[in-house]
């Protein structure tokens, strides 16, 4: 049975490519929750598109669940979804429903540190987009998905200019290799990979 999901106080961002494009996607007002621009979408997608496909991801911090949705268009064979807050949780399942992507997404409501602990990689791609005020959950996402060897290809981080320092010092810690980066506004988008060379 779908679960019907309040409009009232609803946001949309529209789905910028693959087999939903043109499509909305509803997200909840929640304070922190940013849905990664469309721009900055295109960019990413682009970048990652010639192995998306068949590939499995995870969409941390999912929030509006944009990233995976749009990466299940795209032709990725799963995705995952992980969110705390139950509001953001239930319009990502709504989505899921209303596409059909039920059978090949699966959504996990809870905190993502906790299910880095436990979950069953690898994954192909991994989506990294933390509320910016909330500083330490990129770096603990980072280093448990790094010490737990969960990152087949890549991740892509969501994070503010503010915590451009850090980033780069958890990479250099982690021996991880800068792939490609962006920015839009106040937001640093960067692609990043585990250095297998030194593995």
């Amino acid at each position: 049975m779908k679960k019907k999901v309040r409009q009232g106080n609803s946001h949309e961002v529209r789905i910028n490519s693959g087999a939903l494009r043109g499509r909305k996607l509803l997200f909840p007002d929640i304070e922190g929750l940013r849905p990664t621009l469309g721009r900055t979408r295109e960019t990413l997608f682009n970048w990652i598109r010639p192995s998306l496909s068949n590939a499995r991801c995870l969409d941390l911090f999912a929030g509006s669940g944009v990233l995976g949705i749009e990466a299940a268009s795209i032709g990725a064979q799963e995705a995952v979804f992980v969110e705390s807050n139950p509001a953001a949780a239930d319009h990502i399942k709504a989505a899921l429903e209303t596409f059909d992507l039920s059978s090949r997404c699966i959504l996990h409501e809870g905190d993502a540190l906790n299910f880095l602990h436990s979950c069953e990689g690898p994954f192909d791609f991994v989506f990294v987009d933390p509320p910016f005020a909330q500083t330490q959950l990129l770096s603990h996402a980072v280093t448990q998905l790094v010490e737990r060897n969960l990152v087949q290809q890549a991740i892509y981080l969501e994070f503010s200019p503010q915590q451009e320092a850090t980033v780069a010092a958890l990479m250099q810690q982690h021996s991880l290799e800068h792939l490609k980066s962006t920015k839009a506004g106040n937001t640093l988008g960067w692609l990043i990979a585990p250095n297998l060379s030194q593995g």
